[in-house]
């Protein structure tokens, strides 16, 4: 789906958001879209599933996870992470954790929409550091949890980032290591020269 159409469904989801949220009076939501699609187009304010897991493993404190799907739908979430749910983000016990310069906060849900409804939030608000994590938990599954084998045709490069996703894995489900891929670049083969034929008949 185009970004442009993207930003717009989830602008419009704003307005519903907006009348939902308590406390409203002091928390209007006037978004500028052109520079809310700018800086999605650039993806300034995504980090990829790899960079988080990266982070988890390393046992980073800097980053706070946080999940905005609805408290119903909290399970399996990733390490470290706490639930805030979109209608909950303005509530008093919410709110300072979005706005602060000590954390880089991860937001994320089951794909990107909710999760940019809450980022989109904040930015207007003028907060810091709040940042999303691309794809949601959707992505993570498919990328970290069960990463595909890149077809033999695959750069050398694809064949590292799948060998550092497999090792995610193994440390966030305890999975026993599968055997190392070793991939040989192929190098087309050539024909053999033939032979000069040397002497003959006289």
């Amino acid at each position: 789906m185009n970004a442009r159409i993207i930003i717009s469904v989830i602008i419009m989801g704003l307005g519903l958001t907006a009348a939902m949220l308590p406390n409203r009076k002091n928390d209007s939501i006037a978004l500028n879209e052109r520079e809310l699609l700018q800086e999605m187009l650039l993806e300034t304010n995504y980090l990829s599933t790899d960079e988080v897991a990266e982070l988890l493993i390393a046992g980073d404190p800097s980053i706070q996870l946080i999940d905005v799907r609805p408290a119903s739908e909290f399970k399996d979430p990733l390490p470290r992470a706490i639930n805030i749910p979109l209608d909950s983000i303005f509530s008093d016990n919410y709110a300072f954790v979005f706005d602060q310069l000590v954390v880089k906060n991860v937001i994320y849900g089951s794909d990107d929409v909710r999760a940019a409804q809450v980022w989109m939030i904040t930015k207007q608000k003028g907060y810091k550091n709040n940042y999303l994590m691309k794809g949601g938990l959707n992505a993570w599954k498919a990328t970290i949890l069960d990463p595909k084998l890149p077809p033999i045709t695959a750069s050398q490069s694809e064949f590292d980032l799948y060998s550092k996703r497999m090792a995610s894995r193994q440390f966030f489900t305890g999975a026993k290591a599968l055997p190392q891929v070793n991939v040989q670049p192929i190098v087309p083969v050539q024909g053999r020269k033939k032979k000069r034929v040397q002497g003959g008949c006289s």
